[in-house]
């Protein structure tokens, strides 16, 4: 039992040294896939790296200092993944970087935020 947890921990130390990023070429491919398993890949990586910028954005950049991406509300979830695969095409020079970098460039393209919230300072409590 003991030799298994050993192994155990030191699988959870290593595996990371393996991980590798999905790039935007192999996204943009799972985006361009018919297949439902491709597809639900493609929708799941977009739709959480916009909730995920939308979350920080909203709890720990409340004063619009490091994410320059406003989402409008009624935004759809095709909508989003559509504006990542434009990009992605458009953009073909960025095709071996990490996906999670180009879904969220795309989104800071097309949904900058409003030119007052960029030039409020942030306030400094002591």
């Amino acid at each position: 039992m003991k030799k298994f947890f050993v192994f155990l921990g030191v699988s959870c130390f290593l595996t990371p040294l393996y991980g590798v990023s999905i790039t935007n070429q192999e996204l943009l491919l799972a985006c361009q896939d018919n297949s439902p398993g491709a597809r639900n890949f493609c929708f799941g990586f977009i739709i959480s790296a916009a909730n995920a910028a939308q979350f920080y954005r909203n709890i720990v950049d409340i004063e619009d200092q490091f994410i320059d991406i406003c989402m409008p509300d009624e935004i759809s979830n095709k909508e989003v993944v559509d504006l990542y695969i434009a990009w992605a095409k458009d953009h073909m020079e960025l095709a071996k970087s990490p996906a999670f970098l180009g879904v969220s460039t795309s989104f800071s393209k097309k949904y900058s935020c409003p030119s007052e919230q960029k030039d409020k300072k942030p306030s400094v409590v002591f």
